[in-house]
């Protein structure tokens, strides 16, 4: 898409790298204005706004519309680049589509940048409701101890802009994205490796319907050709039926069945009937860590890395900052932040990975419309309590966690002294919410860093 000379605007600046990223992109391609908005205002904006003033000198005007925004604002321009997380059921949206603005994204922008290329390089994409984080970074782990850090790109969900990426990129590149639904919901090209990790109901507050948040992450190999890869988790009943339903060539993995080209028996991951490593050493804990170790396998096995090398990078991987990350102790006790825990299915599986060793869970925030009801499921002996911050999702974790001793708490320092207090050494705290971050804080990477610098200040 040609931005030059046109009237441009970036809808939803942000608080991550993202609107920032597309602010210079869009400077960079030289455009008559650009009109930058975003529903708040520009004190909550203001570090982002300071990084567009220390931007470099350019000839292009900027206009902001911040906090109240009115319709006349979306129709007397030529492109929109829609932040992800502007729902595409905003009544902006529906005016500027029907004065004829042109309306794309960050990463519909990337990828049609890419297509331009005479060498286009690898691209892999990984998205699933959990486990494209862990998965996105371990490949990049993998891939980056092979053919060096210089020709091994990241980017996508990260709080890097992705559009950031295009002048990194070289013909023997090869691009991970972490790809979320809301980035992957209107493009039209899919990377040439896709892994599907996982599907569980979420984001229920952005979309129509189950089916329809499911669309959106099938973007990630609808669109491939034959000659292209996608890398499923045929465990789950969504991701299988898909498997039937593609162009490309399907490689799939599984903790059991063993139909799939990776699969684990006997405690060993194995390969097209061969074993690779076993389970006990990989460095990252629980069973949801294994599929996505096996999910790197699958992919870095495809871009050809020996599996000696695939093995020896695994054992290395250090996990990702906010996803059941250590934070050291404080009196013996263990803390680990998993803020990136925003639904039931995360809250779980924490459960789950640290039920053997006496823990309180730090949890709770609000809800967004998923069913809490399961939760009952993972109540075990070790878990002396929880500790529940305000919101409508802690309403939900109280009423399907009876029996659980339960601390109502105000605020997140609050949260910590009380986990502290019940706690011993030899004992774990687990910051795992269960649920998103709205109210209390302005996203779930600032919940994260807020956990940390009250950790860091009781040490």
């Amino acid at each position: 898409m040609e931005l030059r000379e046109k009237k441009v605007m970036v809808m939803g600046l942000g608080l991550n790298d993202g609107g920032l990223g597309a602010v210079e992109y869009a400077i960079n391609q030289q455009v008559s204005e650009l009109i930058i908005t975003d529903s708040r205002t520009a004190d909550i904006l203001d570090e982002t706004i300071q990084k567009i003033n220390a931007l470099p000198s350019h000839t292009v005007p900027i206009r902001y519309v911040l906090g109240e925004q009115k319709n006349e604002d979306y129709t007397n321009i030529d492109i929109i680049i829609k932040n992800p997380g502007v729902p595409h059921n905003s009544p902006y949206l529906s005016v500027a589509q029907e004065a004829g603005v042109e309306i794309t994204t960050d990463v519909e922008l990337f990828f049609s940048h890419i297509h331009t290329l005479d060498n286009p390089p690898i691209t892999i994409g990984i998205t699933g409701t959990r486990g494209k984080s862990t998965t996105t970074a371990l490949i990049h782990h993998i891939l980056s101890e092979y053919y060096g850090e210089d020709r091994v790109l990241m980017g996508g969900n990260i709080r890097k802009s992705i559009l950031r990426l295009i002048n990194e990129i070289h013909k023997d590149s090869y691009i991970v994205l972490e790809l979320s639904s809301f980035q992957l919901d209107s493009i039209r090209y899919s990377p040439h490796i896709g892994v599907f990790t996982s599907f569980f109901p979420d984001h229920l507050d952005r979309y129509d319907s189950l089916d329809a948040y499911f669309e959106s992450k099938t973007h990630i190999v609808k669109f491939q050709s034959n000659t292209d890869i996608a890398v499923l988790n045929i465990d789950n009943d969504h991701i299988a039926e898909l498997a039937n339903n593609l162009n490309s060539r399907v490689m799939t993995y599984s903790l059991h069945n063993k139909q799939a080209q990776i699969y684990i028996d006997n405690e060993m991951i194995v390969y097209q009937g061969e074993p690779v490593m076993s389970i006990h050493d990989i460095p990252i804990r629980g069973e949801h860590n294994q599929y996505n170790v096996m999910a790197a396998i699958q992919v870095s096995l495809m871009v050809n890395i020996p599996i000696d090398t695939i093995v020896q990078a695994i054992t290395t991987f250090k996990g990702v900052e906010g996803r059941q990350q250590s934070l050291g102790m404080i009196h013996g006790v263990e803390i680990i932040n998993d803020t990136t825990s925003t639904m039931p299915v995360a809250l779980g599986v924490a459960l789950d990975t640290f039920k053997d060793t006496p823990h309180i869970v730090i949890c709770g925030g609000e809800d967004k419309g998923l069913d809490y009801s399961g939760l009952s499921a993972h109540i075990h002996p070790n878990l002396k309590g929880l500790v529940l911050l305000p919101g409508s999702g802690s309403d939900l974790i109280r009423q399907y966690m009876s029996g659980v001793s339960i601390y109502e708490v105000s605020s997140l320092d609050e949260a910590v002294d009380k986990a502290l207090s019940l706690t011993q050494s030899g004992e774990k705290i687990i910051f795992s919410p269960g649920a998103t971050s709205f109210g209390m804080f302005l996203n779930e990477f600032d919940r994260g860093d807020k956990f940390v610098e009250a950790i860091h200040k009781r040490k």
